[in-house]
């Protein structure tokens, strides 16, 4: 291969036109999905199981909020426990749930320096039982 052809290659691979990574992938938001949670709540075998997603401005902050999993969980498990399951029925009383565990966590992430980044969360999965 001559050395046109090589360095026509490395422009191509290198490039932000070719097919190489770009700038643009760590500018974009990140969902960072958390495994299910699953809390009592308030009564006798009332559970409540939520799948919650946070929004991350892009890839390397998500990276940084996502070696604090055990404490945004920890955060959150104590949170959503021993809630009136009645009470959660109600659309507004979720809406005012999910931006009470949006601060706790965002507090949360902030005594260790690594709440940057975190936009919003959102309740992806939401069961009473």
């Amino acid at each position: 291969m001559g050395r046109s052809k090589i360095l026509a290659l490395f422009l191509v691979l290198f490039s932000p036109l070719g097919c190489g990574t770009s700038g643009e992938e760590d500018n974009g938001v990140e969902y960072l999905p958390l495994q299910s949670l699953l809390v009592n709540l308030e009564g006798k075998r009332h559970y409540l199981r939520a799948d919650i997603q946070l929004l991350i401005d892009n890839k390397i902050h998500a990276e940084k909020i996502k070696a604090h999993m055990p404490l945004i969980r920890h955060t959150l498990i104590m949170l959503l426990s021993n809630r009136n399951p009645e009470q959660l029925a109600a659309a507004e009383e979720r809406e005012k749930l999910r931006q009470a565990a949006l601060q706790d966590v965002t507090n949360a992430l902030q005594k260790y320096g690594a709440s940057e980044g975190l936009k919003d969360l959102f309740f992806t999965d939401f069961l009473i039982q």
